[in-house]
């Protein structure tokens, strides 16, 4: 994911488009959590969010307000919701509204990825009554690091029984 400044630039007006265009106001809170969600690294929970902002940041804000706001930022599309291990967590995603990722269920990495032919498959999907505005897919699994770990600790218990 470009976490770069422009990157960070263009979230902010893809967050002030939609606030404008449902009614919300643009607060200082709201754009002060955009800026904690793009010094994250990876994925997070509201709470990880949280203390990103009070301790690093100096920033006062409530858990509510950090929940209501994760909630709309994922309805702008600018984060998207994961499930690991049975609990919520958030990536940055703003940047599309047809994604693919790969999220290692070992360390939570999750990495993006673009396949053509998926992405022409689902857009030439022939769906009844359904405007199709976007799509997300996760691929759970296990990253190279990871995998290689488990494969370590696997051997290492094969051998302590083969003694």
């Amino acid at each position: 994911m470009e976490k770069s400044e422009s990157a960070q630039n263009r979230a902010k007006q893809a967050l002030e488009t939609y606030l404008h265009g449902h009614g919300l106001r643009c607060t200082p809170e709201r754009f002060a959590i955009l800026e904690a969600v793009f010094n994250i690294d990876g994925n997070f929970s509201p709470d990880m969010l949280l203390e990103e902002m009070t301790e690093r940041q100096n920033f006062r804000v409530s858990r509510a307000t950090v929940y209501n706001n994760l909630i709309i930022f994922e309805q702008a599309g600018l984060v998207k919701r994961l499930l690991l291990g049975g609990s919520i967590r958030f990536v940055l995603g703003w940047h599309e509204n047809c994604n693919m990722s790969l999220v290692c269920t070992g360390c939570g990495k999750v990495t993006d990825i673009q396949d053509r032919k998926i992405d022409t498959q689902i857009h030439d999907l022939k769906m009844r009554r359904f405007q199709m505005t976007g799509y997300s897919i996760q691929v759970f699994g296990l990253c190279s690091k990871c995998s290689q770990a488990l494969k370590r600790r696997m051997k290492k218990i094969e051998n302590k029984r083969n003694k």
